[in-house]
């Protein structure tokens, strides 16, 4: 087990992860501390509990709206572009197969 050090509004926290890691922690430790100052400009000063859970909010409002407009949103709007196609498709074989039996019965009349 390794551990890596994250810097969270002015204060070093130790992390355990797994060996490798530590520097995508330290990365996402910096990610978290930058949404904190945007969130501290924002709303001010409210200590570090309030502006924890204001943080957690955002961040799960953020990964419910990606999962709900993410990629289950656009496998939906690919399968509604693809049945669009499909019928497109169909129509126009429909209307080529018309016009061939058309074409084969003056064919069929001329003989």
């Amino acid at each position: 087990m390794s551990k890596a050090e994250i810097e969270i509004r002015g204060k070093t926290y130790s992390i355990s992860c797994a060996e490798g890691q530590e520097a995508r922690l330290e990365a996402l430790g910096r990610k978290l501390n930058e949404r904190l100052s945007a969130l501290q400009d924002t709303i001010g000063d409210v200590g570090d509990s309030r502006l924890l859970v204001a943080a957690g909010l955002s961040l799960i409002d953020e990964l419910e709206d990606a999962t709900q407009t993410g990629p289950r949103g656009e496998v939906a709007d690919l399968d509604n572009r693809i049945t669009l196609v499909e019928r497109t498709a169909a129509a126009a074989l429909s209307e080529a197969a018309h016009r061939i039996t058309i074409i084969a019965d003056r064919i069929e009349r001329a003989s």
